[in-house]
């Protein structure tokens, strides 16, 4: 047991980490940090077991080799070296996990980099065989090379949307608009919840006879519309593959079946996409500008909360098939920051493959909600919060 002084350099070191870029935007490495270096203080010895069922909740009778803790092991480890490879000068305790092994120790600054130094002796090579370690060399990095580009390709979730000659849409949702005749006797285009196509608008004209209605030749679109538009169409080059475009008002049902589906938008002016949207969901459904989720007597309710500094919103990122080989993948929130926040997410291959890590092993549908916490409008965190899997 650490005596008090060594107790509090060792939790301000933990502060300075988890305050640093490379952990503030990630709760899931942070929080696992801050559990080894509590069980490291209190010099309990730890395993996959301990950690999975401890932080994770994970029941190791129903699938021995779940990888989760694994996954997240590894990844902490190379966070920290990435922090101590600029901020060692800095610190006088380094957090160590070494290769293979769960528990955390703590290293003086000085052992640290002596043991740094001592894997990075020179060795002297003979210069006859410098050809042909050259060659070795040679193919051991067009081996590495060929394996990035292989293992770089993203496959979950994006597997069918990259496929060569696959045939994508990307659905952006809008606001249906409609001309009313004002007491000015002047036509002004105008919204209305309810309508949000012609045939919402005939049923309008029919309820509200006394007003002068009539469908206009265009639409309304939030910022998220433009701002998905750029980075999913770098995400897609960035992987060799494309996309069409199509307004939620012009959707057609032949639209659905023909091509892989991506939806990016607000549910309150879905369409033929609604349809669809959390069709096979057991425990989700839409609720206000929000979400409810209930299951075996829990129930909650998940809606925007406005405050002074901080915005807190909620998206669901759906993905599920139309049939076995088209895939429809939904962004929805009913606030512009929640779908590019969940875009985001989704288009970093770091962050897509800790959401991965979330999943149980074999998983491939699911309905995941994610708590966006934003600050004037700019997204600064996206967590999950729910999740549901289909199969």
């Amino acid at each position: 047991m650490k005596n008090e002084h060594e107790t509090k350099v060792i939790e301000a070191a933990l502060n300075r980490i988890c305050a640093h870029k490379l952990f503030v935007n990630s709760d899931i490495h942070s929080n696992l940090l801050k559990y080894l270096v509590e069980k490291a203080l209190k010099e309990e010895e730890l395993n996959e077991v301990t950690i999975g069922s401890d932080l994770y909740g994970i029941d190791y009778s129903e699938n021995k080799n779940n990888s989760t803790v694994r996954s997240y092991i590894y990844k902490l480890r190379k966070k920290l070296t990435a922090y101590y490879s600029d901020a060692a000068a800095h610190e006088t305790i380094i957090f160590q996990i070494i290769k293979g092994q769960y528990n955390l120790s703590f290293l003086d600054v000085n052992a640290y980099y002596k043991d740094q130094t001592s894997t990075n002796k020179s060795v002297t090579i003979p210069a006859k065989y410098l050809k042909l370690l050259g060659g070795f060399m040679l193919i051991a990095v067009l081996t590495v090379v060929i394996a990035r580009t292989i293992s770089a390709k993203p496959s979950f979730v994006w597997e069918n949307y990259f496929e060569k000659n696959a045939q994508n849409l990307l659905v952006i949702s809008d606001q249906f608009i409609i001309y009313e005749k004002l007491s000015d006797g002047k036509f002004y285009g105008i919204t209305y919840p309810e309508i949000n196509n012609h045939n919402d608008l005939i049923e309008y004209s029919q309820k509200n006879p006394d007003k002068i209605v009539k469908p206009t030749d265009y639409t309304l679109m939030s910022k998220m519309g433009p701002y998905t538009v750029k980075s999913l169409t770098q995400w897609f080059m960035s992987n060799a593959s494309d996309f069409q475009l199509a307004l939620e008002s012009k959707l057609k049902y032949e639209d659905m079946q023909n091509h892989n589906i991506l939806f990016v938008g607000q549910f309150k002016t879905m369409n033929l996409s609604k349809s669809l949207f959390l069709k096979d969901s057991k425990v989700f459904t839409t609720f206000k500008d929000g979400f409810k989720y209930q299951k075996e007597g829990t129930k909650k309710e998940y809606v925007t909360q406005y405050g002074n500094h901080q915005n807190v919103e909620y998206a669901m990122v759906s993905y599920t098939a139309i049939r076995p080989e088209k895939s429809i993948l939904y962004f929805v929130s009913n606030n512009d920051i929640g779908v590019l926040a969940t875009v985001r997410k989704f288009t970093d291959p770091d962050l897509l493959e800790e959401f991965k890590a979330e999943l149980p092993d074999g998983a491939t549908h699911f309905n995941a909600l994610f708590e966006v916490k934003g600050l004037q409008r700019n997204d600064i965190s996206c967590k999950l919060v729910a999740l549901e899997v289909l199969k």
